[in-house]
């Protein structure tokens, strides 16, 4: 997808995105694929679709539910800056936290920030469950079944709401959402199908999935390894 076809998606499937914002995104787009071309931080049979399978999955986040200002956000398991990096531009006034464990892939992150001149995001190279802070979202892309990526980051979600939106955890999946969530004895807040958003057939089954601090307290999940 070339830049001026970029600019055109982007403004017509996300309005709330500013000029600079969407100018930002293309920018980004063009990073990525010089990036992907020295680390394969995706797929190189999907990298002709960067913009649908991975930008605008991404930003289909932010559609749903929009950041209110001076939240802190987490991005589990980022690999090359998704989803949390497009998010950030998308919302400048809130704060990403952007955290995978692969050392070349947190410092692509990284150098992609700084060319990019974004100001509002912390990349944080380390294992999910060796964090120790607390964010009022956590966001997670397929990174793992969802009852161990539950199991890695339940202790660093903040309880509460922000701007009448509960904080939570954001996770985008397939359908096989409900059978994980049923094992371990959790019902989500809010199931978002992405089609609701995003007309393109591609995004037909895939969800966005909110779970809230209460719903996953109590639930039954798998020890971690020491």
């Amino acid at each position: 997808m070339n830049a001026d076809t970029l600019k055109q998606a982007l403004a017509a499937h996300f309005p709330g995105i500013s000029p600079e914002g969407v100018d930002r995104l293309v920018a980004f787009a063009a990073h990525f694929r010089e990036w992907n071309a020295r680390l394969n931080l995706v797929s190189r049979k999907d990298i002709d679709a960067f913009e649908e399978h991975h930008l605008f999955h991404s930003l289909a986040i932010g559609q749903i539910l929009p950041f209110p200002e001076r939240v802190r956000v987490l991005d589990v398991g980022t690999g090359g800056g998704l989803p949390g990096l497009p998010l950030a531009i998308a919302f400048p006034a809130s704060r990403f936290f952007l955290c995978d464990s692969i050392r070349k892939k947190a410092d692509a992150v990284k150098a992609m920030v700084t060319e990019l001149g974004i100001n509002n995001i912390e990349v944080v190279n380390k294992r999910a469950e060796k964090l120790e802070s607390k964010w009022e979202f956590i966001l997670g892309r397929a990174v793992v079944a969802l009852p161990v990526f539950l199991a890695w980051i339940r202790k660093n979600l903040r309880d509460g709401e922000t701007g009448g939106q509960p904080h939570g955890i954001l996770y985008l999946k397939g359908s096989r959402y409900a059978e994980e969530l049923e094992s371990i004895g959790v019902s989500p807040f809010r199931v978002t199908p992405l089609g609701e958003v995003l007309p393109q057939p591609y995004f037909q089954d895939k969800f966005l999935i909110h779970l809230r601090h209460s719903d996953i307290r109590h639930a039954n999940l798998p020890e971690l390894p020491p």
